[in-house]
């Protein structure tokens, strides 16, 4: 185990970036929130899984009777 001397050990001072020390508003998160990148990507697989659904259902008319059927299996 190293330990260390109290007097080689310095406090660095000011070593925190100015811009995280800002206040932060409401709307810097929310905007924050909705730029991030991983948010963006779940909505984009949410919307793509949305329209596949729309689109079966509007090519196959009686998409509604297999799935109940298929719930009912399982």
């Amino acid at each position: 185990m190293n330990y260390s001397y109290w007097r080689t050990e310095r406090l660095i001072r000011d070593a925190v970036d100015r811009r995280i020390l800002q206040r932060t508003t409401g709307s810097d998160r929310i905007i924050s929130v909705l730029t991030n990148p991983d948010l963006l990507i779940v909505a984009a697989i949410c919307i793509a899984g949305l329209l596949a659904s729309l689109a079966v259902m509007l090519a196959l008319p009686n998409f509604t009777e297999v799935t109940e059927a298929l719930q009912q299996l399982l």
